[in-house]
This record gives structure tokens, sequence and C-alpha cells, in this order.
């Protein structure tokens, strides 16, 4: 059995640090660096170790603006602050699908598993990005027009868009609630 490290890795700071990021500059990002990225987000966890996902790599002007509107006409209310419009000012797109008979009944969770990983790559090679949401619970139509837009086949299910860039922008480091108000031994305790 391989024996566990017994030191921190950098992926603590990684975590710590990551912001989401909407505003990169026009630089572009090389394939074989995207391709180190997606290597890196197929070995999250998956329901069965299903591996059911496949990555869509967007690159095309026209693909990144069809993206933007289809996010922006069904932008919930309370949202709209945060128009889509950037997305075609990403050098590259990544749209993380999931092959529904390998996902077990947990296509949202293996999706949002791999974009995570996804992220947190980026971020280690100096990439900014944000999550976004390729479905809504309710709301079909924003998959359906996706997966048009892409051809994207009904077998695979869009879960999440996640513009890549170098970053144009210098969030707030973050702030976070105490852990002791998140944490609750042998059951729930009201802080």
């Amino acid at each position: 059995m391989q024996q566990f490290r017994e030191y921190k890795m950098e992926i603590d700071e990684t975590i710590k640090e990551r912001r989401s990021i909407r505003s990169y500059l026009g630089r572009d990002i090389p394939d074989s660096v995207i391709e180190e990225l997606l290597d890196l987000a197929r070995y999250a966890p998956s329901s069965m170790n299903g591996q059911p996902w496949h990555f869509i790599v967007v690159r095309a002007e026209k693909s990144k603006r069809r993206l933007a509107e289809i996010k922006n006409q069904y932008c919930p209310v309370e949202k709209q602050i945060y128009k889509a419009d950037f997305l075609q000012k990403a050098p590259v797109i990544i749209i993380v699908c999931v092959d529904k008979q390998k996902s077990y009944d947990r296509e949202v969770e293996n999706g949002v598993l791999a974009t995570a990983n996804l992220m947190l790559a980026a971020y280690s090679r100096g990439l900014g990005s944000v999550y976004l949401s390729a479905y809504r619970n309710g709301e079909p139509r924003i998959s359906e027009e996706i997966r048009q837009a892409l051809n994207i086949p009904q077998n695979l299910d869009p879960i999440t868009i996640v513009p890549l860039g170098y970053p144009n922008e210098v969030p707030e480091p973050k702030i976070v609630q105490s852990l002791e108000e998140m944490i609750s031994y042998e059951s729930y305790c009201a802080k």
C-alpha cells in the first residue's frame, strides 16, 4: 500500500487563495496547458469511478458569444448584476459534460468535482477562472440550448462552464466565516 505523505503540499495555499476572475488579459493559453488542466480534472472522484467526463474546449468567438447570450437569457433575477458578457473576452472556455450512463444518477456531483479540480489546477498555473452552471433546476432549456450550440449529443449533459484566462483583476481576499460557526460534533448544534 502506498504511504501517505507526512507534509502539507502547496494545495492548501491554492485552495485558500483562488478567487473568481471575470476579467482576462488578451494573452492566449497554450493547448499544452489546457491539456495539463484537463488531465488533472479527470482525476476527480466520481460515482462508482464511472469517470463520465467529456471536456469541450471553446476558443471560437462565435461560440463564446452564443454561450454568453444563453447564460444572460436564463440568468435569474437575483443574479442580473453578474452578466455573462465577460465570456466573450475569455481566451478559452471549458464546458464540463458528463455521460449520463457513467454517472450513476450523479451527473451534477461528478461534473462539479471535476470542475473544482480544473479551477484549482488553473489557479496553480497563474490562470483565473470562475464557476458557471450549464444547467438550472426546473429550467431545462439552458442545458438544451448549450447542447445545441455546441453539438453535444443527448447522452452527455453539460454541467459547468469554466472560462479561463490570465487575470486582468485582483479581487480582494476572501472573508470566510469562522470554522467554529460551521462545525458541530455528533449532532447539529446552533451557534
